[in-house]
């Protein structure tokens, strides 16, 4: 099994390096997945480190920034570089790595512009976290995806290498957001988690577009059934009504809708497989009745050269369609920005637990109480 795993790793990646690292055999390792970061990379790996990443397995597709030679400095860090194309392994190349090395292991899947939090951050380590979600007989933590922007014109963005993402862009979304099942055949394929987030800043700027109005009933379904403070229902019968009111609403909900929320912290178990990011697994597996978060730092001073670049490479899903919805507003960001009224400062963990963008279950909320 391990040879053929081997030889799955070398032809995805092109290169035999990745059957030769070196893991830590205990602590969380994170997988990540990097094209021209060397902007983000000294402050997430501050960010990572501070919480308790034992060790960093980075995928690095060509960068030609610098970003290759940074990582070579890093002690904690195993770099496999290759020139395969990112829209057709994205998923693999998780997926093998993770066969290969991380059998039940405690694995984060960031993308180098999010930064992981949780109930309990900063205080809480990671490893007190998988701790609990081991008591807990879990096996996943679900996360709302947050974009954060600043306050002001993007252009006036000035953010240097090493400094915080948050001191940069601490404003984002509190409401906005929905928690509904996904549609059509992706929602059968990729059972964990059955509901995901959607809405917040991306959806207010740039995906509005639906089939038809939304009714005075549309709202009522969306509120009372799929708004932050919904419960995912248990039973067959719970599931099959939420399918019949979801369906009842869908076309009157913006398409394409982007995924707002992923599973970036899963105990590994062979056979899992990814629709294509790490927003769902095909195996119906026991999450967290709590909610971490991924605080997304998109907009940071390189957005408009980071949109040109996803659009040449078209790399990403659908052709870089979503970086199409991007350039098209783009003057209209640099000038004027993303803030406005119902914006919301970043404090920490509390203030997306009040707004529903995190949740902490007395179970974890006592956890923190004996442990922290």
């Amino acid at each position: 099994m391990v040879e053929d795993v081997g030889k799955q790793l070398t032809e995805a990646f092109g290169t035999a390096d990745a059957n030769s690292l070196t893991i830590p055999q205990e602590g969380v390792v994170a997988v990540i997945l990097a094209y021209n970061e060397v902007l983000r990379f000294p402050y997430f790996l501050q960010h990572f480190r501070a919480i308790g990443v034992r060790h960093f397995i980075v995928i690095d597709n060509n960068s030609t920034d610098g970003t290759y030679e940074f990582l070579t400095r890093q002690q904690d860090v195993s770099i496999i570089r290759t020139s395969q194309p990112y829209s057709d392994y994205k998923s693999v190349w998780r997926q093998l790595i993770c066969e290969r090395y991380l059998q039940e292991r405690w694995v984060l899947f960031p993308d180098v512009d999010e930064l992981f939090v949780y109930p309990g951050w900063p205080d809480l380590s990671i490893d007190q976290l998988v701790a609990y979600l081991e008591s807990a007989a879990c096996r996943a933590l679900f996360c709302p995806m947050v974009d954060m922007y600043p306050k002001g014109p993007l252009r006036e963005v000035s953010y240097k290498s090493g400094e915080s993402f948050l001191d940069a862009c601490p404003w984002f979304d509190s409401t906005g957001y929905r928690f509904n099942p996904l549609k059509g055949s992706h929602r059968r394929r990729y059972k964990s988690p059955p509901r995901h987030v959607f809405g917040g800043t991306r959806e207010r700027l740039f995906h509005q577009n639906a089939k038809r109005d939304q009714t005075r009933l549309d709202r009522v379904l969306l509120s009372r059934f799929f708004g932050l403070s919904a419960n995912v229902p248990e039973s067959a019968l719970g599931r099959q009504i939420d399918h019949i009111l979801f369906k009842a609403v869908k076309d009157a909900l913006p398409d394409v809708a982007a995924v707002q929320s992923k599973i970036p912290l899963i105990k590994w178990q062979s056979g899992y497989k990814f629709s294509g990011g790490v927003h769902g697994i095909d195996k119906r597996i026991s999450i967290a009745p709590d909610w971490g978060a991924l605080l997304h730092f998109k907009y940071l001073d390189d957005f408009q050269s980071k949109v040109t670049e996803a659009i040449d490479r078209k790399q990403h899903t659908g052709g870089a369609s979503h970086y199409q919805d991007y350039r098209s507003q783009m003057e209209r960001l640099m000038d004027t920005g993303m803030h406005y009224k119902g914006s919301s400062l970043f404090s920490g963990s509390q203030s997306l637990i009040e707004c529903g963008l995190m949740r902490e279950s007395d179970a974890l909320r006592r956890w923190i109480d004996r442990v922290a």
